[in-house]
């Protein structure tokens, strides 16, 4: 027998399922229970979730359609319209015999130049928003989608991209499917009254779109016409049958039909695209290729489009993974029998979800969760099993506006590949999904720049110049303040997930202007089809777990590809960021992309320079990198355009403020959401170093797999601000505004409470450079102490104290120090990532944090003072209830469960490198406890002492005992109790049978710590290669590094 849920009385398995994101919620419960179980929401369901079972269910001899749930409740706006008419409605038999013809291959295609004129609305507007504008990607392509359909299926223009509001029939719609939704779950013994008012508001949103409707029925009888749409056949097509035509007000219900599922589909299969090709670097590259090569400079023509197989490969894949209309219900004829194994009985209503058949692994492999378009080539795609595909629905009630869809998505597709280049607004955004009875990304935007001018021209009429002039957007990228108009170009591009790179690149901004240069400061992604040769580019960038960051992939993956013509003539110099500890990674991708462009025929002017990250003086190093190199390389290439080195580093980077003593307001930050702290607690005895649990509550639509992180924006601890304030004489209620143009990240022009700046806008701990302490030295008066302290500047053990710009303030307090020469010398706030140590299985909507509290003496003449880590005391000083700042980052590595629950799995980590690990074991005990079976799982864990640090001691003893895990503790400070092991490699060495043993049954290995662990247990992989293979260090090490990415997965951090 399938899993039949348990739920409440009355109320069924209502909680069961997050509202918002039912598809998420049905996934989870699939995983524990399988792939075919019974729910009650509102009334019982059946819900299948493999292709294996759902073969059964797409017979229809066996099954028929059937109209349950939120679609019973659409009948009340359109009745026995063609999507919601009950199986043997006259009106639907009638309808779809009239209407068959009306979406033939003839009509489809003489509606190819309305489409296209549409499509070129699109085009116009986002090249008038300019390269740094954030596009609304869903609400645009909605806009697209619903005056495509208006206008080819009925004659109509809702000129939906000449109004900042949608059109009426937008909201109306959407009111209705929610409302659907919302009144399927109901609980049938909730009495009506209880609902008096969203049924008011679920009627009107009914009656606006029969008004609409009705008008354009209306207008066109008014006004009629021989154009062969889908409206005149309505109008006056009579049945092939019964010779019957369509009365008025089935003609009025199947208007709304094709407006509503004409449009709300296909915009969000063109949002989930872009998605998907902009985290596929390597399948926008290829998408991209194939349009310039079928089309070029072309107009797009019916035959051109018909060449487009891998644009086609990638509708379907996107369709795939992301069905928009993710389920349909179908009924029992008869007493049936699924899969040969689970009997479902007449009148049964069984529920198949797509998004999960679609991503069987037994149907199209272990990377079934992969955006793989070569899979869904014509060849592979014409080799799938049946019923394996099924975004159109099924049989004779399957989807009779396909291909107008289809049609309409490869050109839209095409038209914009031809005409614009795409990036990510926020290259750190993770797909949120909103669900009515559609889905579609939520909260997605990206930007759009022009390929070629001259082209609009051609696209649409001679419009010409006027479209590529932008919107300002003085968040994402910055000129030089004040910089010579005459001034020659610099380019600087970063790449950069934690805002590290970033900063450098700001800084490197700012020292620009006194060489006589205007800067231009833009992630790597902008410059993702080729480097201008007539601007010197400095890249700044790091590596992420062996990758490239989020906002320099594209670049990196254009890079590769590029030929010798494309980079002769470039002028580069890059400064790459990186973890020594990690040594087989280190400084990976900065090393790539010199070597790539010196290869490829571009011009180094600066040697590549390797910054640790472990030694906490990037940004020092950075520093004498531009006085010591990058500069006077420039000045040997073009000359020397501005100020000497030694003038520039007496120069203060002051930001010019204006100080408001009245002005409270608050400004509030991009790219992060809200989650509440739901419970926090500490995991270490009293007395020990801290390490602490923190549970939160996600923000409704962020989802999130084992394996997954979160970023949190922490704030500075409230004694560092007020030393500021007072060392500065800064009133509290003083509020500061930078002048617009400044080269800097945070907001300008606009007044801040000085607290939100020092609070929450920059790094107060931060170390200072070598630059900013010579320039608070000449600020000193005495003579003496300006000297004693610029010498203090160049010494290796003042470097290696972390002594702040706020420490050296504080010792030397006759520095005439501003505040805008302060924030022109700390970095901007960064967000801090902490891997998730929970399972979204056990709540979905939770997601818990495992970390460690910084909070040590400070070092140098900072005695008696603490020296706390930024956002590990920010979280530590968190109670339930308090809101806090925090973005999803997905692992990008395979760093997570393998998709195969009998997997076995081999995990070692050290301290808090433990949070994935407990995530990992939760989801198999779920699963285990559900029924399921689990491989086994071995864990190799590091830690000081039993009594002292041996977090979630009780859950892993239970987990043990229950057969999900085996623990392998070694304690640094109590060896004997851990077979003489003191670190977690020590204890592998000991245990390395099992491990072997393991090994040979194809187990995974997964590490997760800081860099020291990681390269303790490379070595004592190496060693146990070298016992039982023989051979030398370097063919171990090789083996070793081979199995990365394949069997072996790392996260390790600073």
């Amino acid at each position: 027998q399938f899993h039949n849920q348990q739920g409440l009385p009355f109320l069924g398995n209502v909680l069961s399922i997050d509202a918002a994101h039912p598809q998420e919620s049905l996934a989870n419960i699939a995983q524990l229970y399988g792939p075919i179980f019974k729910l009650k929401i509102g009334a019982e369901r059946i819900f299948v979730a493999s292709h294996e079972l759902a073969k059964d269910l797409f017979d229809e001899k066996k099954f028929e359609k059937a109209v349950a749930g939120p679609l019973k409740e659409i009948r009340h706006g359109v009745k026995d319209g063609l999507f919601t008419a009950q199986p043997g409605e006259h009106n639907w038999e009638i309808a779809h015999r009239i209407l068959m013809p009306a979406f033939g291959p003839l009509s489809i295609e003489s509606m190819f130049n309305e489409m296209a004129d549409v499509a070129s609305q699109l085009v116009l507007k986002w090249a008038r928003f300019g390269p740094d504008s954030a596009i609304d990607v869903t609400d645009d392509f909605t806009r697209l989608t619903l005056d495509s359909i208006a206008l080819c299926a009925m004659g109509d223009r809702f000129n939906s991209f000449y109004h900042d509001d949608m059109h009426p029939f937008v909201k109306a719609m959407l009111g209705l499917l929610t409302g659907a939704g919302a009144r399927a779950r109901r609980p049938g013994f909730a009495p009506e009254m209880l609902y008096s008012k969203s049924n008011q508001q679920f009627h009107d949103d009914i009656d606006e779109l029969q008004t609409v409707a009705k008008q354009l029925l209306d207008e066109r009888r008014k006004h009629p016409s021989d154009k062969k749409d889908l409206l005149n056949a309505m109008i006056n097509g009579r049945d092939s049958k019964t010779g019957e035509q369509l009365p008025e007000e089935v003609i009025i219900r199947n208007m709304i039909t094709f407006l509503i599922a004409g449009h709300e589909t296909t915009s969000g299969l063109l949002s989930f695209l872009f998605y998907e090709l902009l985290s596929n670097p390597e399948a926008y590259s290829a998408a991209q290729k194939e349009v310039d090569d079928i089309i070029g400079k072309q107009k797009i023509t019916l035959d051109l489009l018909s060449k487009l197989p891998y644009i086609n490969a990638c509708l379907r894949e996107t369709l795939r993974l992301h069905p928009t209309a993710p389920g349909f219900a179908l009924t029992a004829k008869e007493d049936q029998v699924l899969g040969g194994r689970y009997r479902v009985k007449k009148g049964d209503v069984c529920v198949a979800v797509l998004p999960l058949i679609h991503r069987d692994a037994a149907v199209y492999g272990e990377d079934a969760e992969a955006f793989k378009p070569e899979r869904m080539l014509d060849e592979p795609f014409s080799k799938l099993p049946p019923h394996s595909w099924k975004p159109f629905g099924n049989g004779v009630r399957a989807c009779i506006g396909r291909p107008f869809a289809w049609q309409e998505a490869l050109l839209c597709v095409a038209t914009l590949l031809q005409t614009l280049r795409f990036r990510l607004a926020d290259p750190s955004y993770t797909l949120q999904i909103k669900t009515t009875l559609t889905i579609k990304p939520d909260n997605f935007h990206m930007k759009a720049e022009l390929r070629d001018p001259d082209m609009i021209d051609e696209l649409v009429g001679g419009i010409g110049a006027s479209s590529t002039t932008g919107h300002k957007n003085h968040h994402k990228q910055h000129d030089t303040a004040e910089a010579d108009p005459n001034a020659a170009p610099l380019l600087i591009l970063y790449g950069s997930n934690t805002g590290t790179c970033e900063a450098l690149a700001q800084s490197l901004s700012s020292s620009a202007a006194r060489h006589g240069y205007k800067a231009k400061v833009a992630t790597m992604d902008s410059l993702a089809s080729g480097i201008p040769k007539d601007v010197p580019a400095v890249i700044i960038t790091a590596s992420y777990e062996d990758q490239p960051p989020d906002n320099a992939s594209h670049f990196c993956n254009w890079l590769e590809k590029a030929d010798r013509t494309e980079l002769e003539g470039v002028r580069y110099s890059v400064f790459g960021v990186g973890n020594k500890e990690w040594a087989s990674t280190y400084q990976r991708m900065p090393a790539v992309v010199d070597s790539t462009l010196a290869e490829k025929g571009a011009e180094r002017l600066a040697d590549r320079f390797a910054a640790d990250v472990t030694d906490g003086s990037v940004f020092d190093k950075f520093d004498k990198w531009q006085d010591e190199q990058f500069w006077p390389a420039m000045s040997k290439a073009f000359g020397e355009k501005g100020s000497s080195i030694e003038q520039s580093q007496s120069d203060a980077s002051e930001l010019k403020v204006e100080i408001d003593l009245q002005s409270r307001s608050n400004l509030l930050r991009q790219n992060m959401q809200v989650a509440e702290v739901r419970d926090t607690r500490l995991l270490t005895k009293p007395g020990a170093p801290r390490k602490r649990h923190i549970a939160l509550n996600l923000p409704t639509g962020l989802t999130y797999k084992t394996g997954d992180y979160l970023a949190v924006l922490p704030h500075n601890p409230i004694e560092n601000v007020r030393r500021v304030m007072r060392r500065l004489r800064l009133p509290w209620d003083a509020t500061l505004k930078i002048e617009e143009g400044s080269a800097t990240s945070l907001p300008t022009g606009i007044a801040i409470p000085v607290y939100d700046i020092l609070s929450g806008m920059v790094e107060l701990a931060q170390p200072a450079t070598s630059r900013a302490v010579q320039i608070i030295a000449k600020t000193i008066p005495e003579e003496t102490l300006s000297k004693e302290l610029a010498n203090r500047a160049g010494d290796e053990s003042f470097q290696k104290n972390n002594i702040s710009v706020l420490d050296i303030l504080e010792e030397y307090p006759t520095a005439e120090f501003s505040i805008g020469q302060f924030l022109g010398a700390v970095p901007p706030m960064r967000v801090r990532q902490y891997s998730i140590s929970s399972s979204p299985l056990e709540k979905e909507n939770v997601a818990s944090l495992t970390w460690s509290v910084i909070d040590a003496p400070a070092k140098g003449k900072g005695e008696g003072r603490h020296f706390e880590g930024v956002s590990s005391n920010f979280l530590e000083r968190l109670l339930p209830g308090d809101r806090v700042q925090i973005s999803h980052r997905a692992s990008r590595t395979g760093f997570g469960l393998p998709k195969d629950d009998e997997s076995p799995i081999i995990m070692a980590c050290a301290g808090t490198g433990l949070a994935p690990f407990r995530a990992f074991v939760a989801e198999r005990a779920l699963k285990k406890a559900a029924g399921k079976k689990v491989g086994a799982a071995l864990l190799f864990y590091g830690l000081n002492a039993p009594d002292e640090d041996d977090m979630y001691r009780e859950e892993f003893d239970a987990w043990e005992k229950a057969g999900v895990v085996d623990v392998r503790r070694a304690f640094t400070h109590a060896s004997e109790k851990s077979c003489g092991a003191r670190f977690v490699q020590d204890r592998i060495w000991h245990d390395r049978k099992d491990a072997i043993e393991m090994f040979k049954q194809n187990a995974s290995l997964y590490l997760c710590g800081a860099g020291v662990v990681g390269t303790g247990i490379a070595e004592v992989m190496k060693k146990i290669r070298l016992e039982y293979h023989g051979g030398s260090e370097e063919e171990a090490a090789e083996w070793v590094s081979k199995l990365k990415g394949e069997r072996y997965w790392a996260d390790v951090f600073a």
